[in-house]
């Protein structure tokens, strides 16, 4: 099993004012020879729920890439239950998926 190599603690307020943690966390990219790929896992886990999946590429350097954009839409799930915050900020800090730009 390949290490965690970056970790990212978010904050959650419910609109009764709790809060909860939601850690978002990045593992070293391994080559899967069954799939002829590259890939790093990421995971997203708090208020009760975890999702772990990963990012694909022909190199370490595009799964890693993959895994990084796949973030903001598994934070997607918390936007009906709460705000998501980073050091007290709306911003993230993840890369956002522009659909119409290249």
């Amino acid at each position: 099993m390949p290490d965690v190599i970056a970790q990212r603690t978010l904050e959650l307020t419910f609109p009764n004012g709790t809060n909860e943690s939601i850690r978002v966390r990045l593992w070293s990219p391994e080559y899967r020879p069954h799939a002829m790929c590259w890939e790093a896992d990421v995971e997203v886990a708090g208020a009760g729920d975890a999702h772990k999946t990963h990012g694909v590429g022909i190199d370490a350097f595009q799964a890693l890439h993959s895994a990084l954009h796949l973030i903001p839409s598994m934070l997607v799930k918390y936007e009906g239950v709460g705000r998501l915050s980073w050091l007290d900020a709306k911003w993230l800090g993840f890369p956002e998926i522009k659909l119409t730009e290249p």
